[in-house]
């Protein structure tokens, strides 16, 4: 507190008193230590802890009373009003501006400035708008080019399919000319002899007095006969080309139409049984008679009075996990639906077909995952394998040329095998083939397939059943169809397409053909059994 000395009378005595020049505190003085009892200057206070001084003395948040003196009225000593935080000075209420922007309070004087700081900032704001303003318009310009450069690669993508798509179709219009016109020109010529063989009919049922002999006239009526059944045959096979436009490959497919083809039965199934979810393996029962279907979603097999199309029996058991294809030993009474995983002979790897030899009691399961057929007794004992051979390369790790045996296969994800009396027969899936192999000494008497849509090829085929007679029944699963072959392999029928209704198939998972030439396929897209 700033003081100013002057003398006054405190208590009947005479004694110096002390009078602040801020407030007008009086402060007597008793003695010489006077000095150290005076009250502090809280301003003063404050500037020192700002800097980081502390007070020798300890501030009294109340300042002393002024002592009764007569004549004078005590007043107490208090701080009031608000601190600005600028010049740190304490002001009345009404002298203090608050900043809602900072937060923070302004006397008078350092209001003006705080304005005049806050203008000043708005210009630095405006030059910032002015700089993002001409970023944005940086990337409306950059977003723009991009988007006409892709409109640019859009229209040229467009263009080369446009142009591959017009050659194509001159293709097409040219090979389909090309292929008219070969028909038209053996039309033709086959109209000429035609009318030629028709000119000497009526000639020789006219002019039959011409002919001296008889013999003449047989002559002619053999020649004739002869010739017209040529005629009749060249015309029946004209036309024997289906040309069939490919929509999804753009191509144009010819399929021959072979003599059995004409001479084999329509398939149309006369039932369809729905009372499973996904039907895979099916087979006849040789004991009873009745159909047992592998039901992948129940782990069981479903045994099915044929007649009555009734359901009287479920087989499964705790390791039936996924029942796929099934198999019968009648002279055991068994039926054989998986088994073990592995690598070694004897064990196996996601196995699928599987089929019997009731003759020399061997049973031959598709090991798929291993790419090999297996031959194994009843009792699991390992008899042999097909479609695996050792050969012979160099051995690296020798310092001599010497060569080592190694095990390689010729099949790629087999999934279906069926026995005759002389031959094994094996789906080859994963390579689109069907190869046959000799029964007695494991040798590959012949192969056919490949890949595609025409017929004759396969599209992911599934299973495959041999009727009684030899013939090939293939479930091509991809391309929705059943396609069958004669024993040597030459193409017989194909039926059956994509589609829900009778006679069409989702993906054929199974096929049996029973000794009468039923044959019984099931369907685990449409989840169903159709009989044919």
């Amino acid at each position: 507190m700033e003081t100013s000395e002057g003398r006054g009378r405190v208590g009947g005595s005479d004694l110096p008193i002390i009078n602040c020049a801020i407030c007008n505190t009086r402060i007597p003085t008793h003695n010489s230590s006077f000095v150290d009892n005076l009250p502090s200057n809280l301003y003063i206070d404050t500037l020192l802890s700002m800097v980081g001084i502390k007070p020798d003395k300890q501030t009294s948040t109340t300042p002393p009373s002024t002592p009764a003196t007569p004549g004078l009225q005590s007043v107490d000593l208090f701080a009031a009003g608000v601190r600005c935080m600028q010049c740190k000075s304490m002001c009345d209420s009404s002298d203090v501006s608050y900043c809602e922007h900072c937060k923070l309070n302004f006397c008078r004087v350092c209001w003006s400035q705080h304005i005049e700081d806050l203008r000043i900032q708005v210009g630095s704001i405006l030059k910032q708008l002015d700089v993002a303003a001409s970023r944005l318009d940086h990337k409306i310009e950059h977003y723009k080019d991009r988007c006409e450069r892709i409109v640019e690669q859009i229209s040229l993508a467009a263009d080369e399919k446009i142009n591959t798509i017009l050659e194509g179709k001159a293709a097409l219009l040219k090979e389909i000319s090309e292929l008219q016109k070969c028909e038209d020109m053996t039309a033709l010529a086959l109209q000429s002899t035609l009318n030629e063989a028709r000119e000497v009919a009526n000639v020789a049922l006219k002019d039959e007095h011409n002919f001296k002999h008889d013999s003449e006239k047989v002559s002619v009526f053999i020649n004739l006969h002869q010739n017209t059944l040529q005629l009749l045959t060249d015309i029946s096979k004209w036309d024997a080309d289906s040309f069939v436009f490919d929509k999804e490959n753009f191509r144009i497919d010819t399929d021959m139409t072979t003599a059995c083809d004409a001479e084999s039965r329509n398939f149309v199934p006369h039932y369809m049984w729905r009372k499973t979810s996904r039907p895979c393996g099916v087979g006849i029962g040789p004991w009873n008679n009745h159909l047992y279907i592998c039901d992948t979603d129940s782990h069981s097999v479903i045994v099915v009075e044929r007649t009555q199309a009734k359901i009287v029996k479920r087989l499964s058991c705790q390791e039936m996990l996924c029942p796929v294809q099934i198999a019968f030993m009648k002279s055991l009474g068994e039926i054989y639906i998986t088994g073990q995983k592995g690598s070694r002979v004897g064990m196996f790897r996601s196995p699928e077909g599987i089929a019997t030899d009731n003759v020399l009691h061997h049973i031959y399961v598709v090991d798929t995952g291993n790419d090999r057929v297996q031959i194994i007794q009843p009792d699991g004992k390992f008899v042999d394998q097909l479609g695996v051979s050792t050969k012979h390369q160099p051995n690296n790790t020798s310092s001599i040329w010497e060569t080592k045996e190694v095990l390689c296969t010729e099949l790629n994800a087999p999934s279906s095998v069926a026995v005759t009396s002389d031959r094994v027969v094996i789906l080859d899936s994963g390579n689109r083939r069907v190869k046959v192999y000799n029964k007695q000494d494991r040798s590959k008497i012949m192969e056919f397939g490949s890949t595609g849509h025409r017929k004759g090829q396969f599209n992911k085929p599934e299973v495959l059943a041999v009727d009684p007679m030899g013939y090939i029944f293939v479930g091509d699963s991809g391309n929705c169809r059943v396609q069958i072959f004669k024993p040597n392999g030459q193409l017989v029928r194909v039926f059956g397409r994509i589609g829900h209704e009778p006679g069409k198939f989702g993906w054929i998972s199974g096929i049996h053909v029973t000794k009468q030439l039923d044959v019984i396929i099931s369907d685990t897209k449409n989840h169903c059994v159709n009989f044919f």
